[in-house]
């Protein structure tokens, strides 16, 4: 079954995200281990350095203040019980499909997955309420309409907004595509073939009355 842009980006976050856990979990078995063996050679140290004051009545210190710290707060028999609770690539993920979501469309490119963002994003701020005619009950308010250059001329979109009926009606003169969207969800598609600076119109209309509608030009960025 054919997976839309949405599933898709889900799997490559997905996996990207896996691979990191994997990475931490090796390298922590890895020092955790050697943490363990060089807290059993400081008691070895200690034991020997315990006899050499009792045999030539002298009062070295047994421990270094990192070592006396760690040893406080775990022992290498501890490590060694952890470590011995679980194996090397356990948890793995079966990567069954997830519902479709934000219109089939993926969702902007976050830093936190490792995704470059370039250029700040270009915000449309909703003008006041007392700007509006008819007032706020029945007006279409926008609270995000914003671009952002993906590279490759893809800009993605992203928009929230509520209409007076609880949805509204999105159309645009850059895409063939009209979208129905529900209040308060911020939602996102993507414009392929675009270039910076280019003016888009987009046309929100109540999903009941296609009488109540705004208008908002955003320059693609």
């Amino acid at each position: 079954m054919a997976t839309t842009p949405y599933q898709r980006q889900f799997r490559t976050r997905m996996k990207r995200a896996l691979r990191l856990r994997a990475s931490s979990d090796s390298k922590t078995r890895r020092y955790a281990q050697k943490l363990a063996d060089a807290l059993r050679l400081s008691q070895d140290a200690a034991a020997q350095l315990n006899a050499l004051n009792q045999l030539y009545n002298v009062d070295v210190s047994t421990q270094t203040i990192l070592i006396h710290d760690l040893l406080d707060a775990v022992q290498p028999d501890q490590l060694g019980t952890v470590l011995g609770q679980s194996t090397p690539g356990e948890e793995l993920q079966i990567f069954n499909p997830i519902p479709d979501g934000n219109g089939g469309q993926p969702l902007p490119l976050d830093a936190l997955f490792g995704e470059a963002v370039t250029g700040p994003p270009v915000v449309i701020i909703t003008p006041p309420e007392s700007s509006r005619p008819g007032g706020a009950e029945e007006a279409i308010a926008i609270s995000q309409l914003r671009s952002q250059d993906v590279g490759n001329g893809n800009f993605n979109i992203v928009v929230q907004a509520s209409a007076p009926s609880g949805g509204y009606h999105l159309v645009n003169d850059f895409a063939p595509y009209a979208y129905d969207f529900r209040n308060g969800d911020e939602m996102s598609f993507t414009f392929d073939n675009a270039t910076a600076g280019q003016r888009v119109q987009f046309v929100f209309t109540d999903a009941a009355n296609p009488q109540l509608r705004e208008e908002r030009t955003l320059t693609l960025a």
